[in-house]
This record gives structure tokens, sequence and C-alpha cells, in this order.
């Protein structure tokens, strides 16, 4: 009974770590491309309006019919939101459905930073569900000096968590990144 109730425990903490990395949205970022479909309106609108649009260095877009929206800083669901509703008070439709998507295709690219003793310290490109084992292995793994027990985590230039990477049993290095953190393995 206790075999059984350990690996529940072990198959509940694996599937809490791959719902959390597939429900992780990030907020859109200015240089993003991002692309938006929109039904429920007539087609020839849909046609003019289903695109690819840059985020602009302010942070907004420009959609027919609405001119500036804002949408850097803001996760996709909550943007296509957003548009819907604007649509709806200016009375240009009354029942559209819009989609959000980033375009990782379009150029966007996201970073975190391995530094310190890794083996080759510098940006690495960021996926979703990406953890602080894989930055580091993408890295190229820890130099021979690095003390992989007390590896930071950075967020915004602050140290969000001191993990302990050193043992394959910790799951210290499943801990999830977000882009723009920085890995720092000390010596």
């Amino acid at each position: 009974m206790k075999t059984f109730r350990i690996a529940l425990a072990t198959l509940m903490a694996f599937v809490s770590i791959e719902l959390q990395a597939q429900n992780r949205e990030l907020a859109i970022q200015t240089g993003d491309k991002i692309g938006i479909t929109i039904g429920g309106i007539p087609p020839e609108d849909a046609l003019s309006i289903n695109h690819i649009y840059p985020v602009s260095e302010n942070g907004t877009i420009n959609i027919q019919y609405l001119d500036s929206v804002n949408a850097a800083g803001v996760k996709a669901s909550d943007l296509a939101r957003k548009i819907e509703q604007l649509f709806k008070s200016k009375e240009i439709y009354t029942h559209p459905a819009v989609t959000v998507t980033v375009d990782t295709q379009g150029g966007t690219e996201r970073l975190v930073y391995a530094m310190g003793e890794v083996l080759k310290p510098g940006p690495v490109p960021y996926r979703s569900g990406m953890t602080v084992s894989k930055v580091i292995s993408s890295a190229g793994g820890p130099s021979p000096f690095g003390h992989m027990k007390s590896v930071k985590l950075k967020r915004k230039g602050q140290v969000l968590r001191i993990l302990n990477c050193a043992k394959a049993d910790n799951t210290d290095g499943d801990t999830l990144v977000e882009p723009e953190d920085e890995i720092l393995v000390p010596n």
C-alpha cells in the first residue's frame, strides 16, 4: 500500500508539472508578431482583419475599424476578449469570435540566459515548458567548477529561488522558467 501511495504521489507531481507547462500563457511583448483570426463577421471583413500583426515599439497593433489597440503586457486570450469587446462596444460587430496567437515562426525569439559555470554561457532560445535543468543542459551542462547545489533563478533582476539541481531525484531542476529569466550556476 505504501508503494502504491508513493507511485500515486509521483504520478500526481508529474501531471501537475505538465499541466502548469501547458496552461502557462505568456504576455505579448513589443516586437512580437501575433496572428489574429476573427469569425462571426462578414467574410470580406474577415479577409481584411485576419492577418499577422507586429506589436509596435509602443506596444500597440493597428486593426481595421479599431485603430490602435494596446497588446504588450497582455496575454493572447485576454487580448482576444479585449478585441471582441471593442468591436461590440463600438457597435461594429455583434458577435465577433476572435482568436489571438503568438507567431513563433515570424521571427519572434524569446530567450533565457545561462550564466556562470556552464560550458556555453549566454542566451538560450526559450521553449514553452522549459525548466532550469533544460536551460543548463542547453548551455552544455555545468562546467567542472559548477556548484549545482545552489543554482540561482533570477527574474527581472531579482533572485527568485536558489535551487538544488545536484541530484536527479530533486525536483528543483524541474522549476519552470520564463523568457528573460537568468539561470546562474555559481562556482
